[in-house]
């Protein structure tokens, strides 16, 4: 995300931990995944369950951000969601 170098480092570094906790997210669905097609479901489950910590992590950290900055996330945190939510179904398939 462009970030204006104008406001406070606090918000500044918020942002960047919002940005590496959607990637780690991303990356906790596709080991989900992975663990679900070998069989690990009770692993998989888990994983998905850290990647429920950090969305909620991401959502507090937002909450700390101003309006503009929250609603430039607000796509990726719904589209993490949707991946999360996927993943759970996935599992309650198999």
């Amino acid at each position: 995300m462009e970030y204006d170098h104008g406001r406070p480092l606090r918000n500044r570094i918020e942002v960047e931990f919002v940005e590496a906790d959607v990637e780690i997210v991303f990356n906790l669905v596709d080991l989900a995944a992975q663990e679900f097609e070998t069989g690990h479901s009770s692993i998989a489950e888990r994983v998905l369950h850290d990647a429920d910590e950090v969305l909620r992590d991401i959502e507090r950290r937002l909450s700390h951000l101003d309006g503009v900055a929250r609603e430039c996330f607000r796509p990726l945190v719904e589209e993490l969601r949707r991946q999360v939510h996927a993943a759970k179904s996935r599992d309650s398939t198999a």
